[in-house]
């Protein structure tokens, strides 16, 4: 999954079973006939033996059958084995012993949302919006991205957000370093980021770390991740002037080395997401410090002065649900790695394992992010369109299961449902130009799935609401000249699906000027964006000198 309270095992982390302390903190009041076995498990975990870790808190399950704590951390264990199944039964224990249980709650939503298993799901959502309107519960802290991914409204996103921050903010606030900047010196701005790998991230962002005019800034990366060394890594290593590999250092030593390095800006590409050393951002190693990106909503921490943005994604009005200042690029906050296009002719229909004949709505999005309401609007496109099928990336068994149960239960042939094999990111772009039209998901909606598209050449259909999560295929789609794409109510979201199926010469002609403007507006330029991007960094160290 994309994120645990967790995943920091070996940094002084908090408790897995989600109650934001300390492992000490948090068992210490275990009975002395649990406590050894606690500690095994905890050492164990330590040691990334997660199997040995669950076998250990199993044995204290058995002692201590009515200990909430335990099941969550036998849920996290089997998380941390990608044996998302493994964890509905320990979270179900976890909530039957304590029905407001935060953590267990919203795992639990969230793997059914990865199963598309949506029976009780609208009843589970209810009840985390009703925790988060309470302000959260201070004995268990919230999973802050999987709530990005469920029917929240800004101000809920921002009390999980916070709550996250609880876990990593220091007694005492880390004060900000006094950084001079001699005449003639370059600005040094540093990226933060595990994700120096096959990762959706790194797809957009290669290009653009290779167009920064180092005479404007002196760049620097930190990789969080110990070296698993790939393409990506090593492209990444020479895009950057100064390249580091930190991974097995720990918070203070990585917050040390970036002080000693005397970084001007320093941005988090992780936030709360996997591998991600939030406590190195709360360390405060940078006088101005950038959440950008790879977590796609506030971080609600006092840590980070920016959120970096564009005035579509976080619009004016909307201002008040982030703890961060927006950082405004002027056309779109997602770069986009142009080279990923490749120049050979795209695969046929026939090579996709599509009919030429049909009209092909496609969703490439991840199955969390499909949910009973957007399903259900995709059902009613192919019952209206005679022959039409939905395209979708290849799942887990279990939400392919479910989905074509789903599709069955709204009149629909399961066997309309085609799902695309997992392919290297240069034959996935390129395929993507064999569908008609992508349709969005909602509230999380699609960011580099929906730029593949778009460079591919396929025009994306969204609807966007008040959430950042929501909103950035519609920024990407203003900032290539189809605005009209952009929705902003689900009726209209269906209503235009429709006429486009219906109407070929009005898709045929948004995809021609598409076409078109990929090569003159700000979508894909990346020089533009590379020079955006030193302005802004340039601009947001003059505001902050006295």
């Amino acid at each position: 999954m994309s994120e645990t309270l967790s995943l920091r095992l070996m940094r002084n982390a908090p408790c897995p079973c989600g109650s934001g302390k300390r492992y000490k903190e948090c068992h210490g009041s275990l009975r002395p006939r649990v406590q050894p076995l606690v500690q095994r498990a905890l050492a164990q975990m330590q040691k990334r033996d997660f199997a040995a870790a669950e076998a250990s808190f199993r044995q204290a399950a058995e002692l201590e059958p009515d200990d909430v704590r335990i099941h969550a951390d036998i849920a996290t264990l089997c998380i941390l084995q990608q044996r998302h199944d493994d964890a509905e039964a320990p979270l179900g224990k976890a909530l039957a012993l304590d029905p407001e249980h935060a953590y267990a709650l919203v795992l639990l939503a969230y793997i059914r949302q990865r199963h598309c298993a949506w029976d009780g799901l609208g009843e589970m959502h209810d009840r985390i919006r009703a925790l988060l309107d309470r302000g959260g519960d201070r004995r268990y802290r919230f999973s802050a991205f999987p709530v990005l991914a469920m029917p929240t409204t800004p101000q809920q996103q921002l009390v999980a957000a916070r709550c996250n921050a609880e876990i990593f903010a220091l007694p005492a606030p880390a004060p900000r370093p006094h950084l001079v900047r001699g005449p003639g010196r370059r600005l040094r701005v540093a990226f933060a980021t595990a994700n120096f790998l096959d990762h959706p991230t790194m797809h957009l962002s290669l290009e653009f770390w290779e167009k920064i005019d180092r005479s404007r800034l002196e760049m620097f990366a930190y990789n969080l991740r110990p070296v698993q060394e790939n393409p990506w890594l090593r492209r990444a290593r020479a895009a950057f002037e100064h390249f580091a590999d930190v991974g097995s250092d720990s918070e203070q030593q990585i917050a040390q080395r970036i002080r000693g390095d005397e970084i001007a800006i320093l941005i988090d590409r992780g936030g709360y997401t996997t591998h991600a050393r939030e406590g190195v951002f709360a360390l405060r190693p940078a006088p101005l410090q950038v959440n950008c990106i790879g977590f796609p909503g506030t971080l609600g921490a006092p840590w980070y002065d920016y959120i970096f943005t564009d005035r579509f994604t976080v619009p004016e009005h909307l201002q008040p649900f982030y703890a961060e200042r927006p950082l405004y690029m002027p056309h779109m906050a997602f770069p986009s790695d142009t080279t990923r296009l490749s120049p050979a002719p795209p695969p046929s229909r026939a090579a996709c394992g599509l009919p030429d004949g049909a009209f092909v709505f496609c969703c490439f999005s991840n199955a969390y992010k499909i949910l009973p309401d957007v399903f259900a609007v995709w059902m009613r496109l192919l019952a209206a369109v005679p022959g039409s099928l939905l395209w979708l990336l290849e799942t887990h068994s279990m939400a392919k299961q479910n989905l074509r149960r789903e599709a069955g239960a709204a009149g629909v042939d399961p066997d309309r449902i085609v799902f695309a094999p997992f392919v290297d990111v240069t034959e996935h772009v390129a395929r993507s130009a064999a569908a008609d039209l992508f349709l969005d998901t909602y509230p999380y909606g699609a960011h580099t799935t929906a730029n593949d598209a778009l460079l591919a050449g396929l025009p994306v259909l969204t609807y966007a609401g008040d959430t950042m999560v929501s909103r950035i295929a519609g920024s990407q789609l203003h900032a290539v000249g189809l605005p009209e794409l952009v929705t902003e109510r689900v009726a209209e979201y269906e209503a235009l699906a429709l006429r486009l199926a219906a109407q070929p010469d009005l898709l045929r002609e948004l995809r021609e000027r598409l076409a078109r403007n990929r090569h003159t507006y700000p979508l894909f330029d990346m020089e533009r964006y590379a020079r955006d991007f030193a302005d802004a960094m340039e601009r947001i160290w003059s505001e902050h000198q006295p």
